[in-house]
């Protein structure tokens, strides 16, 4: 009878023991999914760690961990969680990195910051590519004399712009003898207009 009773409660804890082990794995995978869902993950199969270069409203401008290659990167559903230069970061997405310059990452599951500081330098053409452009230099002539010019050049960028500090001055002639028609020389083309010669009055 003890004996009976022993096996008995054997069968007891084994049963119990699936049913925990059962309930343990099917709980994970609900977890995991759930974790998938909120994330966007379920598709994410690759990862890229990167160093933030510039912050724009909805993606970032990124250079790869390991061959510095200049990148943007769209934000999560989650948006902007504190993002700043400098910042060491891993990216969960599809990967499929877009053949652009940069090149784009537009499918992200997960944007995770691993670092506040980055030991990676930042290349200087990295910034230079997201802090100085031309478009924000004007430049106006103040002065003009048969001696010399006088130039106010205003730079925003938050780097400086590198540019020439060579200048030449043209001055237009007005040729009233040109009326713009001429001999014409060589023959159309399907790719090409033929040229015409000066004809002078």
């Amino acid at each position: 009878m003890e004996k009976k009773t022993k096996i008995f409660f054997c069968i007891i804890i084994l049963i119990l023991l699936v049913i925990i082990t059962f309930f343990r794995i099917n709980y994970l995978k609900k977890d995991k999914l759930k974790v998938e869902e909120e994330n966007g993950d379920s598709n994410m199969i690759a990862t890229m760690k990167a160093v933030i270069v510039k912050v724009y409203d909805k993606s970032l401008i990124v250079i790869d961990y390991d061959d510095k290659e200049l990148l943007n990167v769209s934000f999560t559903k989650k948006g902007n969680i504190g993002f700043k230069q400098g910042q060491e970061i891993l990216v969960h997405f599809d990967g499929m990195v877009y053949t652009t310059y940069p090149g784009q990452i537009s499918n992200v599951g997960k944007i995770e910051i691993i670092k506040e500081k980055s030991g990676i330098k930042i290349p200087e053409d990295a910034l230079r590519y997201c802090y100085s452009s031309k478009d924000n230099v004007k430049v106006s002539v103040n002065e003009l004399t048969s001696r010399g010019i006088t130039l106010e050049i205003v730079d925003t960028n938050q780097l400086p712009y590198n540019y020439s500090h060579s200048y030449s001055i043209n001055k237009k002639v007005k040729n009233e003898k040109y009326t713009g028609i001429g001999q014409k020389i060589g023959e159309d083309t399907e790719t090409s207009t033929s040229g015409y010669t000066r004809k002078w009055i």
